[in-house]
Order: C-alpha cells, then structure tokens, then sequence
C-alpha cells in the first residue's frame, strides 16, 4: 500500500474522531462558557478579595438558605401537579414532587432543565412534548409574578422603571405569540427558514397546542398562587444571602428588583440553568445599588450555591430514590426534548397536521 493510501485512510479515521467528539464538545460549549463567566467575575474581584467576602457569610443563616431552596422546589412540584393532569397525567402528589425534585439533579447540565419532563413522560406514560409544554407554562407565569414583585424596587431606582417595562413587554409578547394562533403561525413560517431549528418545527407546534390548552384553563390561573409563593420564597433566599453577608444594607424590594433582573439575563442568556448570566447581572445590579463590588460577586456565587447547588443536592438523592423506585436505570435523562408523536408521524400517512378544538 501506497503513502497516498494510507494519507488517505489517516484522514478518515480523523474525520471519524472528530465527527463522534463534536456534538459532545458542542454540547459542552455552554457550559464551559458559564464557568469561564463566573471565574471572570472572581478573578476581577481577586481571589483573596472573593474570599474575604464570602467569609463574611453568617453561617447562621445556612439552615434558613437550605430550607428555603428545599421549599421552592417542593412548591415548584406541588405547582406542577395540576398542569400535568391535565395533559393526562395521573401521577399522586408525593410521587409528581419527588420527580420533580429528581429532576434538579442535572440543572446544571446542557438540556438538563427537561430532566424532570423526561422522568415524568417515562413513569406517567404522557407523551413528552405534553410535559415540556406544562414546564413551559409554569416558568412563564412564574416570571410574570417575579416581574410584578420587582416593580415596587424599580419604581424607587428611576434608571431601571425602563428596563422592567421593556421585560414585561417581552413576557407579554411571548404569552401572545403562544395563545394568538395567526401570530404563532407567522412566528413559526420565520423559524421554517432558519436550517437547524426549523426541523424542530412539527415539536414547536405540539407544544405550542399543549401550551394554549392550559393557559386558556381556569385551574392554570387558581393555582397560580402557588407560583406565587415560589417568587415569594426564592426571592427571600435571595434577600437573606445578601443579608448574611452583608447585613440591613438590602431591602426586600430592592432584592425584588435585583433578582427579577438576574433572572431574565439568566433565562435570556442560553447558558445552563442560567449559569453565568445569572451571576453577571446581579453583580451589576448590587453594584449599581452601591455594593462593594467583592461583596456583590460574593452574593451572587453563594446565592447560586444555595439554590443550583443545594438544588442538585436534593435531586440527586431524590433521584437516587427514585431510581430504584420506578426502575429508571435505562432512562437517559439529558435529552433535547423531542416528542413521542415524531415516530407517530413517520408511519402515518401525509396529510395536514390537526389543529386544537
């Protein structure tokens, strides 16, 4: 055999290495920019200066932080329970919290936010395009009521009324272009051109369906005040981590307000479980507020330590017991959420897709 052949052969055993590592280095891409995020804002502040910061945390206050995380998701899964009944789920409380808690075990992770759809499409037999499109209701009311506390702190800080508005103008715009079905279909023909996520399209409009059926019920809206209580309680931690750290400087309004924006930058920011965005907005925020800026890096980290950390903490025993529980061994819980009905649909015959009552 000739060099030509054997160049040859080298290029495509090359070619076939690079073509198994790329989607695992793309789907890392995310994650490794959050962690270079968030050792920027260290490595800005110094880190002896970070330390010293985060030194000044009053452990008293670790018990009411774990507490208070392990509240919001219990709530978060009490929340969910009547959104998944009516995609036909027909889960009892206790079992809907603990794979709800579960599934805070890769909230870190790329993809890892549908964790907990994937669990429960698999022990409930609904289809997981249906549960995607509960979580998807569920965080949307969630922001809305984050954005309401907010604008009490906005209103005292004039450089940021704008911003709160131009927020809730986005949310209001997303929440028409889910239940307003000719701005949804304009919508849509827009993502059909773009290559990569146009072939998701069929997926987009099972959710988009799920998503208005719930909405437009009248249990969405009752049960919303536990969503309430869950904008209630993770701003608290947040309040509470600033004020062990640096005590009687934040009221709670203004954490409100601070929070409110930390998590839009998060969600809007692509990164996992907001990871980075999160950080970098807060930061900002208690500095425009008049914090040292240490002080203000050191609350933003511990603040994800205490709900993300301690959040996958608790899925991760969740998880555990779980797994035993329902023989989860064989389910792969990172995944890019694509509906049962996708096989339905390659062996059924062409015709035009059935839209909602």
């Amino acid at each position: 055999m000739g060099p030509p052949q054997e160049a040859s052969r080298e290029r495509g055993r090359l070619r076939s290495r690079c073509t198994r590592w790329w989607p695992r280095l793309r789907a890392l891409a995310p994650w490794v920019g959050a962690l270079a995020v968030l050792l920027g804002l260290v490595l800005a502040v110094r880190p002896q200066r970070f330390a010293a910061a985060a030194e000044r945390f009053d452990p008293v206050y670790a018990p009411v932080v774990a507490a208070l995380c392990l509240a919001y998701y219990v709530l978060q899964g009490v929340r969910w329970r009547p959104l998944l009944r009516a995609v036909g789920s027909r889960l009892p409380l206790g079992d809907t919290v603990l794979l709800n808690l579960a599934g805070q075990s890769t909230g870190l992770l790329p993809g890892g936010e549908v964790t907990r759809a994937v669990l429960v499409s698999e022990v409930a037999r609904v289809e997981i395009g249906a549960t995607i499109a509960t979580i998807t209701v569920q965080e949307l009311i969630y922001t809305v009521l984050i954005i309401a506390a907010a604008v009490p702190g906005a209103l005292r800080h004039s450089f940021a009324a704008v911003g709160v508005v131009i927020a809730l103008v986005g949310v209001v715009a997303i929440t028409v272009i889910l239940t307003v079905e000719v701005v949804f279909q304009r919508v849509l023909a827009i993502v059909n051109r773009v290559p990569i996520v146009g072939r998701y399209s069929p997926d987009i409009q099972e959710i988009h369906w799920d998503t208005v059926t719930l909405l437009r019920s009248r249990e969405t809206v009752r049960w919303s005040l536990v969503s309430a209580l869950q904008a209630l309680i993770t701003i608290s931690m947040f309040w509470v981590v600033v004020r062990a750290i640096d005590p009687g400087q934040l009221s709670w309004p203004d954490a409100a307000f601070v929070y409110a924006v930390a998590h839009l930058a998060g969600a809007v920011s692509l990164l996992p479980g907001g990871l980075g965005g999160f950080e970098a907005a807060a930061v900002g925020m208690l500095v425009a507020l008049g914090f040292p800026f240490g002080i203000s890096v050191a609350a933003a980290l511990l603040q994800r330590a205490g709900d993300k950390g301690l959040g996958t903490v608790y899925g991760t025993v969740a998880y555990l017991v779980a797994r035993r529980r329902y023989d989860l061994s064989h389910v792969k819980l990172v995944r890019h959420g694509q509906g049962k009905r996708r096989e339905q649909r390659r062996s059924a015959p062409a015709g035009p897709a059935p839209r909602p009552a």
